[in-house]
């Protein structure tokens, strides 16, 4: 069983330097299908973390350094357990690791403690993690408003209930932007982060439509949630184990799931994040 950081951290992650731009940020985000990166100085030190939601939350800023989160890294030599505890007071799924010269060598995301949890806490019970306050979306709200929603709140996965208050899906930030007809070359263009020899690939342009639409380069129409949500989404029940869960979020690639009654009643959500709080 793996005990420190080190272990389990993937090793090498991209990042970005200080002084810079946002664009500069969004356009590696895309290029490299990725949604927040440890940040360095111009001596190769950890100076922060920046991720789609902070660019988000500052759409007219254009220094990168106003926007990163002058978040603690954790060392390659800490324990999964301390490393676990700090993810789940960042409440955010990026975690920069560094060495004791202050060098980023890794990055920790929720999936990389998911062997560890199946393994070691696999009889813990759903009920016993869930912590974060559930929020449903009604099944006729225009996604325009979703996201809108999604974007004050920092929440990006949303279930869904009808006008009877019944689970009837499930809508994430990604089913708007792979269900609605966009025009990404023209977007980037018009946004002035895309060159013509650049691999722009869809799953990185989704990473960071957000910040697309913050910044007024495309509209999203106002089709109700209904047309594109996720029926009949992969579900875990209150009393189940944890390990069937953990197993279906990495086999998946799932970062949270509804939570039902036995009866099918929906009463939350369950976020890998909150899975930390086994460590405690």
């Amino acid at each position: 069983m793996p005990n420190k950081v080190s272990e389990i951290m993937t090793k090498d992650p991209i990042f970005h330097t200080v002084p810079s731009s946002p664009n500069e940020v969004v356009k590696k985000l895309i290029q490299n299908s990725i949604t927040g990166m440890p940040m360095a100085d111009n001596k190769g030190k950890y100076v922060g973390m920046i991720s789609r939601r902070d660019i988000f939350n500052n759409p007219s800023e254009t220094q990168t350094a106003m926007v990163m989160r002058k978040a603690s890294a954790v060392l390659d030599s800490d324990s999964i357990e301390s490393a676990a505890l700090e993810m789940l007071h960042q409440r955010r799924r990026h975690i920069a690791v560094v060495n004791a010269d202050n060098r980023i060598v890794g990055i920790l995301t929720p999936q990389n403690f998911l062997p560890i949890i199946r393994e070691k806490f696999g009889d813990t019970k759903v009920k016993n993690v869930m912590m974060s306050l559930c929020v449903p979306i009604w099944d006729e709200t225009p996604i325009n408003v979703v996201l809108y929603s999604m974007s004050l709140s920092g929440v990006y996965s949303s279930p869904v209930i009808d006008s009877n208050e019944k689970f009837v899906g499930l809508i994430t930030d990604r089913d708007i932007f792979d269900k609605v007809d966009l025009k990404p070359q023209t977007m980037l263009a018009e946004s002035g982060i895309a060159d013509d020899e650049d691999p722009w690939s869809w799953g990185g342009i989704r990473n960071v439509m957000t910040y697309m639409i913050e910044k007024n380069y495309i509209k999203l129409p106002k089709t109700p949630v209904k047309d594109i949500m996720v029926k009949e989404p992969a579900v875990v029940y209150k009393n189940d184990k944890l390990r069937e869960l953990v197993k279906t979020m990495e086999v998946k690639n799932f970062n949270q799931l509804p939570v039902l009654e036995s009866e099918g009643k929906l009463i939350g959500m369950l976020y890998d994040i909150e899975l930390m709080s086994v460590f405690a």
